[in-house]
């Protein structure tokens, strides 16, 4: 209550007082009754006098804050061994029963696996551990005060980030569940290897060999493929050298997914063999497009096409004389034609025959009469007059996706003028501007003509909008992304026909298997009406796909280890996509058992914690409760009330009128 609220209450004190004298005492003869009923007009005068001044009282309390323990349990299935079973209970009960400890802090008990729940009944279930994401949740429980985190577990993570570089603002101290000093343990951990590799070529692997041993010992190394031996080699190791990285070359030599297994050969006295053996597969695709870029005189064009189609590498190509693709014609895919004249007649003709795709360039040295004999996609009332040809980028077209990638700010090319008349089966992706006048010539066009498709430039000089992008871009990738979008085209004549999938081709045990499937149309849309159905090789049961995120998913379950293949079939059409997977022996948890100490050391050190095997609680405590750190905190909270919000002061005023009436109407008083 503030001075000047203490001045105007004593005055309604004093006024009180004054006007109750001069209603009962003053010229009145004073005897016991009038006392009483003075009484009750008093308090009913100073309560409202106090209420219209309405002062402001502070209210003082005094908590005592206990700083948080969590007592954090990995419930991986990698803790589920009946060894530390007794130790991780007698742990447990020690710090849940130790008073000096409870008397300190609060103490919670959660659990965590893949994510962290507040529970303290543990199974050792999960079949995912994300120590990262456990701790992030712990710190966020304790924003309110101080807490140090005690933490069960055997450092195995194998979800979420990194944990071991994360630094906490609260201590971490780490239980590590067993000893591992004098465990003999090879493991494999950790294979690379690309998702995909192109047929008749050869793909690297990197394995990675640890070994925990004190002594001189060899041991193999052995990947298989369909149970037969494809590499192996015998690896030396000691106290100093206790890792290897084996590098080789695998062949890819058969088309889709290819599995296999690489193994460590055991030792003598090795408990843990789960981790010794891992599975990795492959995709062998057969993508390599070979084309052959063929002219008649040598233009700048030629080699910016070569560049531009090589900026994929699954493509390789050919820049080839006329007179040399005679007799090279059936090694190539995809056939580029530059300005052809009389001399391609031959080439022409065999394109037609085997009704094959192609791209074409129109230029100011081609002969318009061999075009004519050969396609019926369009014709042109041509001239000898040269123009320059601005491009013109057409929103509408959707015969595959394609961007717009600054066209209005290229250089022109240059072609002959003339009218062009299409057929309807192209359409136009660039037309012509001729200076400011927009004409209804095509410059680029897209022509499907059922099995065949063709694409058409009716202008030269396209090397100069490769320079061109570069200057606008900074780099090449813009345009020969475009450019690589025109071959795609080409090459995807039978695209509708196919089906993309997408899944890992090796689960563990218990793990769900799941399988996206991607279909597309003729104009490489995504197609999201279709049914497609997975079957097992040896099953009789049918999967269906349902739609999910754009794409199309199953769940066929866990299924029992071993090596599945598949069928997916789309039941609109005959089109269907085979795969294959391997589930494995142990869980993801169960593959390697052996405790990180090495993890989790360095996250104790980042948090100012310690690290603590499993039978240590006495060096725990004493470390808990000599930290001055954790010490329980008064908390003083100071609330200020105003007098007009004290209800029963409202209800003493009406009390004490009321028995002031009651009593001068009962003695007969005016």
């Amino acid at each position: 209550m503030n001075f000047t609220s203490i001045i105007l209450s004593v005055l309604a004190l004093i006024l009180s007082a004054l006007i109750v004298f001069y209603q009962y005492f003053f010229r009145n003869r004073i005897n016991r009754q009038h006392w009483v009923l003075a009484a009750f007009r008093f308090v009913a005068m100073l309560a409202v006098m106090l209420l219209l001044i309405n002062p402001t009282v502070e209210k003082k309390t005094v908590t005592l804050v206990k700083p948080k323990l969590f007592l954090a349990i990995d419930n991986s299935a990698s803790m589920n061994r009946p060894e530390i079973d007794q130790e991780l209970k007698s742990f447990i009960d020690d710090l849940n029963e130790d008073a000096d400890l409870n008397n300190r802090f609060e103490v919670s008990t959660f659990l965590f696996g893949e994510r962290l729940v507040s529970d303290s009944l543990w199974n050792f279930r999960d079949e995912q551990t994300n120590i990262h994401r456990a701790i992030t949740d712990l710190e966020a429980l304790s924003e309110e005060g101080s807490a140090s985190i005690i933490m069960i577990s055997d450092g195995r993570q194998n979800y979420g980030q990194n944990y071991a570089y994360l630094k906490p603002k609260n201590p971490i101290f780490p239980i590590i569940t067993a000893d591992t000093l004098h465990i003999i343990d090879l493991s494999i951990e950790r294979i690379n290897a690309n998702a995909y590799a192109t047929l008749d070529n050869n793909f690297p692997v990197e394995i990675f060999v640890n070994a925990n041993l004190s002594q001189e010992l060899k041991s193999k190394l052995i990947v298989k493929k369909n149970g037969e031996v494809v590499f192996s080699k015998t690896i030396d190791f000691d106290k100093d050298k206790r890792n290897e990285v084996v590098t080789m070359l695998l062949p890819a030599d058969t088309v889709g997914m290819q599995l296999y297994t690489a193994s460590i050969e055991p030792i003598i006295n090795e408990k843990v063999l789960a981790n010794n053996t891992k599975n990795f597969g492959v995709e062998i695709l057969d993508e390599q497009t070979n084309v052959a870029i063929v002219y008649g005189l040598l233009h700048p064009d030629a080699g910016m096409i070569k560049r531009s189609v090589e900026a994929n590498r699954q493509r390789k190509a050919n820049l080839l004389n006329i007179e040399e693709i005679e007799s090279r014609k059936n090694e190539f895919d995809l056939f580029i034609l530059y300005q052809p004249d009389e001399s391609f007649k031959n080439l022409l003709g065999y394109i037609q025959e085997e009704n094959l795709s192609y791209m074409l360039f129109i230029g100011t040295q081609t002969n318009w009469k061999v075009l004519e004999e050969f396609q019926n996609g369009f014709r042109k009332e041509y001239s000898d007059l040269t123009e320059n040809l601005f491009p013109v980028y057409e929103r509408d077209f959707n015969a595959f996706y394609t961007e717009d990638i600054g066209f209005g700010s290229f250089p022109p090319l240059k072609g002959k003028i003339g009218e062009i008349v299409l057929s309807k089966n192209n359409q136009v992706l660039l037309s012509q501007r001729i200076n400011d006048i927009q004409s209804q010539n095509p410059l680029l066009i897209a022509s499907d003509q059922g099995d065949r498709k063709n694409v058409v430039f009716f202008g030269e000089d396209i090397w100069k909008w490769r320079a061109e992008s570069f200057s606008i871009h900074g780099s090449f990738t813009e345009f020969d992304n475009f450019f690589n979008s025109l071959i795609q085209y080409l090459q995807l004549s039978e695209r509708k026909k196919e089906l993309e999938l997408t899944y890992d081709p090796v689960f563990h045990a218990r793990q769900p298997i799941l399988i996206q499937a991607k279909k597309y149309d003729s104009n490489l849309n995504l197609d999201l009406n279709s049914s497609l159905a997975l079957k097992l090789d040896d099953s009789d049961e049918v999967f269906p796909f349902y739609l999910k995120n754009r794409s199309y998913e199953v769940n066929i379950g866990s299924l029992k280890p071993g090596t599945y293949r598949f069928q997916v079939n789309d039941l609109d059409s005959e089109g269907y996509k085979k795969g294959s997977f391997i589930v494995d022996k142990f869980s993801l948890e169960e593959e390697n058992m052996a405790p990180n100490i090495k993890d989790l050391q360095l996250l104790a050190d980042h948090s100012g914690g310690a690290v603590y095997f499993i039978d240590d609680f006495e060096n725990v405590k004493s470390d808990l409760m000599n930290n001055n750190k954790f010490r329980p905190l008064e908390k003083v909270r100071i609330k200020r009330v105003s007098l007009i919000d004290w209800r029963w002061l409202l209800g003493l005023i009406v009390l004490s009128l009321s028995l002031e009436w009651f009593l001068r109407k009962y003695r007969g008083l005016v």
